[in-house]
């Protein structure tokens, strides 16, 4: 982690080291979640993350120095999970010999979907903290992860640094678009994800070298051109 990272990480207190201290930072971030889920941030409070944990507030703040660096902690939380996800899914797809692919763009869209409201709640205080950084890096270790899996989507493909940018942001930036304002979209669960999946074989068809660059790229624009419509733009 980075000088300029440290100076402006919110998470200034004390780190768990004992079995013990985890599991009571573990209970105080449960306690800050369901807080936030049912109340929002008009009822997010230390006293009654506090009270609903079941410590006392001296505890939690020897932990977390204030709300904010809760927010923090249950953003590093989330992405961390959407990490797990990612891995679990691809394991279980590989199990079943089924398209990473779709697998990937159906854990991602899920969960993108799932607590909408928190999530952009939960990603605001983090991008708000100065931890941009350590967003594109939780980006980068799980493009890491997918890139290197035996039975991921790029097994026995070579993409350059651009084209892998290219195509997983796309992917991500559709998953975070979910986030950010789901009811724009107009289409069900299945035909996005649909379109998603033709959209990336189609890409790494054409960047692969795969089939015929000319039908790819037309089967990429098609998709773009459905996705277009979809979301009610001319």
């Amino acid at each position: 982690m980075s000088a300029q990272r440290k100076k402006t990480d919110p998470l200034t207190r004390r780190r768990p080291r004992q079995v013990r201290a985890h599991e009571t930072v573990a209970v105080i971030l449960e306690a800050a979640w369901r807080q936030l889920q049912q109340q929002g941030l008009a009822g997010f409070n230390t006293n009654r993350i506090a009270e609903r944990a079941g410590v006392s507030i001296g505890t939690l703040y020897g932990y977390f120095p204030n709300k904010q660096s809760i927010l923090v902690a249950l953003a590093r939380r989330l992405l961390q999970a959407d990490r797990q996800a990612v891995a679990d899914a691809l394991e279980a797809g590989a199990a079943q010999d089924a398209d990473p692919v779709r697998a990937i763009v159906r854990v991602l869209f899920q969960r993108h979907r799932q607590d909408a409201g928190l999530r952009r709640t939960l990603l605001s205080a983090y991008i708000g903290a100065g931890l941009a950084g350590d967003d594109a890096d939780q980006v980068r270790a799980q493009v890491g992860h997918i890139v290197s899996h035996p039975r991921g989507p790029l097994a026995g493909r070579s993409l350059t640094d651009a084209q892998l940018f290219v195509i997983s942001r796309a992917v991500l930036g559709i998953a975070r678009a979910l986030t950010e304002d789901a009811g724009a979209l107009p289409a069900s669960d299945q035909a996005l994800e649909d379109e998603a999946v033709r959209l990336v074989h189609a890409y790494l068809a054409v960047a692969a070298g795969g089939g015929s660059p000319a039908a790819s790229a037309s089967s990429v624009a098609n998709t773009a051109s459905s996705a277009v419509r979809m979301a009610g733009w001319p």
